[in-house]
């Protein structure tokens, strides 16, 4: 970590054609550079994450090339922020994959997270369900923002068009900056 400056990986948990939870993720990157940091959004639709065979720790010396980005990504940032869509009640099978991968690269690491949904609740079943998997991981489970009407609340642009979720993500942002400067 630079002094004042926090790198911080931003993760997209789906790559679903017509996906909507990429708007938030991009929000909170652009906003996050406005501060002064330095986030990177790692999208699952631009990557080939294979289906879990052998962990990026395992003894395998042959990981896949965005597992092994995803990993230094991981290792070099000082947090992350984990923007999913609720599924079924929880999280995508493509990021509970992508996430599997790894293990001891999140030890130790401060995480946040938005989660989104179509309708009213805002993707909070899948809250438990990210934060109860990081604190598995060892990481530390912080802010959260749960966005509902995801389609209404963000245009295509990604620019956040509900007034009411300003203050929020102001919010959420002065959060995560917090939450990953205490802990990194």
């Amino acid at each position: 970590m630079t002094e004042d400056k926090l790198e911080i990986l931003v993760v997209e948990g789906t790559a679903r054609e017509g996906r909507k939870s990429i708007r938030p993720a991009r929000y909170v990157t652009r906003r996050l550079e406005d501060r002064g940091h330095e986030p990177e959004l790692f999208d699952l639709d631009d990557r080939e994450i294979p289906m879990l065979n052998h962990t990026r720790y395992s003894d395998n010396d042959k990981h896949p090339e965005d597992i092994e980005k995803f990993g230094r990504k991981v290792e070099q940032a000082d947090g992350l922020v984990v923007v999913s869509p609720e599924y079924n009640h929880s999280i995508p099978g493509s990021l509970k994959n992508l996430l599997d991968h790894l293990y001891p690269e999140y030890d130790g690491k401060p995480f946040s997270f938005v989660t989104v949904s179509g309708g009213g609740f805002g993707g909070v079943r899948c809250l438990k369900d990210l934060r109860d998997l990081t604190a598995t991981f060892g990481g530390y489970p912080g802010p959260d923002i749960p966005v509902s009407n995801v389609g209404q609340t963000f245009n295509e642009d990604s620019e956040l068009e509900d007034e009411a979720y300003v203050d929020r993500f102001e919010n959420f942002i002065d959060d995560v900056v917090d939450h990953t400067t205490k802990l990194s």
